[in-house]
Parts: C-alpha cells; structure tokens; sequence
C-alpha cells in the first residue's frame, strides 16, 4: 500500500497521496468484514450514496460500500474510476466497527480509450455475495466486458451476477440461471472449466455509474475491459474536475459541485465566522437535526436544507446573492483573505467534518 494503515481499522482514518498529472486515475481498495461491521469511504470528501437516490441517503448499504452482513468475512474489492488534478488527494475511511483493509493503491489511466484491469484472481468461497465493483465518478459507459472462468463442484457451480446501477443484467442464454450472466454447469464435471468472455453494453450518460460483479462458489475473474466512449480533454477536463477542495473552496458556479461538508462549512463561514465554538458548533447542529428531521419545508438533505428558499426568501440569508455574506461564502480563501478570515474558513470547515 502506499501508506499504512492500521491492521483493523476500528475509527474514521484518512490517507493521503498526491498525483503527478491531471488525468484519469483508478482507486482500488481492497477490504473484508462481517456480521454488523461496514465500512465506507469518501474520495477528496466526496460522498457516495445510493443509486437512484431516495429520501434518506444510504451510505453504508450500498455497492461503494463493504457491508459485514452480506460479506460474511469475505474480501470485496472496489475500484473507483475518477479524474484527479495535479495535486495531493485524500481518501477517509470511515468503519462501523471492525473492519481489516488489505491493500489500497492508485494508479494512473494511461489509455482511456481502452481501459484494461488484468487480475487472474479467483473468488473466496462464498455464496452469492459481493466481489468486485466498480464506481464510475462522472463518467460515461458505453459497454463494459469481462473474461471469467466458472467450473462445477459435484453438488453446486460458480456463477456471476453484474448488477449496473442497482439493476441486474439478465442472462439471455438461460432461464435457469437468468440472473446470472457467467454460470457452470452440472455437465462440466467431465469438460472441465469454461472461459467466456461477454459483453454488456449500456450507452449510460455521463454520471456517476455502479457496476458489481457477484460471485458463488470460486470462479475466476480474468479481466474487464471499458469502453467509455470519447471523454473530455484539456481545458474542459481541467474544469470538469476542479471540485472545491477546503484548500481551494472557491464556488464553481454550481452548489451542486459541494461535498455535504463543503455546503455546510459555507454556511458557517457565512453565517458565524470569528464567532464562538459553541455558536459555530451549533449551527451546525441546527442543520443537522433538519435534515434528520425528514420534512420537506426544511429540505431533504444538506443542500436542500442549506439552500432552501421561498418566494425570496431564504432559510439561511447568506445564502441570498444580496447578502452581504453571499461573496465570502461562495470564495473564503479569496486574494483579500487576511490570517483570521482564513483561520476561520479552517475552522468552519473543521467543524462541518
């Protein structure tokens, strides 16, 4: 790994790593845990939730997640495909209980045009489970492939299950098996394993895309290959993935490009900035508890509670564009920023973690 972590991961630890390029760069982790024990993580403090979105966001109970009750103790890897600017990023991992990560690593997508994982990895032993997925972070898919061998074992045989954003990809070759695109079968007990190579297409917009591999029994993921059409280079790629960052938070002209932690942190430096812990802690709380609240006249979630407004009026003013506060929220670390504006920026940002 390029830095260690604990052998359990028992509390929210981060790791940091910088890239050398602008470019298209793939995050695998690798983890295992079981029973009541999940884990998450976030990317650069970006969230991910479930697939399509419901009122309550999930974080736990979803394909970028490990959940314990589905793994029972087994290793789940999942690799997340994103673009990265030349700097330093960090991933948090944030455990509910105990949770044992075997290796993370980073690596930099030379050929977009023609993405190739290579893993000759077999399946643990497991029944019907989670095992690889992948997470497409504002991207596009127009077909995913992969090469798998399955075999049978006297009484049952492996099979593969691909689930694309929360939907499963049927078998058009069986109704046996229909919900599994890789299966063996009883008369390979005397044939041997059987390598197939298939191909899902899809033609998904640009977005955020999940896409799981489950395994029975022991099969043999050899490689997956993606086709994500013609993405954005140069200027439009560099703007694309310029997402504010609490070193960098100026606004990029659309809220929707904040983390929860960045809205959040907005609103304090807006709202209490230079004022008291205690002031600044509750606001926050007070955002918290409308958005656990669950009522539509406070908002959904953090954005919804923080940009809330009616006919003009707004549920938190510095959010107004004719407030006073609205410039210093939408760009804290600004050229006029003086040490204690930008302890305070800090601060709010801390706090909103």
């Amino acid at each position: 790994m390029p830095k260690d972590l604990p052998d359990i991961l028992t509390e929210k630890t981060q790791v940091s790593f910088s890239v050398p390029q602008l470019g298209l760069y793939a995050i695998s982790i690798t983890a295992g845990c079981k029973g009541r024990n999940d884990l998450r993580i976030e990317i650069d403090d970006r969230l991910f939730r479930e697939i399509p979105p419901k009122e309550n966001t999930q974080r736990y109970d979803i394909p970028p997640a490990w959940n314990g009750s589905k793994l029972n103790g087994l290793k789940q890897t999942n690799i997340f495909l994103l673009k990265l600017d030349r700097d330093e990023h960090t991933i948090t991992f944030y455990p509910k209980g105990q949770v044992i990560v075997e290796e993370w690593t980073h690596s930099h997508i030379e050929n977009p045009s023609a993405i190739i994982f290579n893993f000759d990895q077999s399946s643990e032993n497991g029944d019907k489970r989670p095992w690889f997925t992948f997470i497409l972070v504002d991207l596009p898919l127009i077909s995913i492939s992969a090469e798998i061998d399955t075999s049978w074992h006297l009484f049952d045989g492996d099979d593969v299950k691909v689930i694309i954003d929360n939907e499963v990809e049927h078998n058009p070759d069986s109704t046996l098996w229909r919900d599994w695109v890789w299966h063996a079968t009883p008369g390979q007990i005397f044939t041997g394993s059987k390598k197939e190579q298939k191909v899902v297409a899809k033609d998904l917009p640009k977005g955020i895309h999940y896409i799981e591999f489950w395994a029975d029994k022991t099969p043999t993921l050899h490689k997956v290959i993606f086709d994500l059409g013609t993405l954005e280079s140069g200027s439009n790629q560099a703007k694309s993935i310029n997402a504010p960052t609490v070193e960098n938070p100026k606004w990029t002209g659309d809220f929707a490009d904040d983390t929860e932690t960045m809205i959040l942190a907005r609103l304090i430096f807006g709202e209490a900035r230079n004022q008291s812990r205690e002031t600044i802690v509750g606001i926050s709380w007070v955002v918290k508890n409308r958005v656990e609240a669950k009522r539509s006249y406070f908002g959904e979630d953090y954005h919804g509670v923080v940009l809330k407004s009616s006919k003009g009026i707004y549920q938190f003013s510095p959010f107004n564009p004719t407030n006073s506060n609205y410039l210093a929220l939408t760009n804290p670390l600004s050229e006029n920023a003086d040490p204690l504006t930008e302890k305070a920026w800090f601060t709010a940002y801390e706090v909103a973690s």
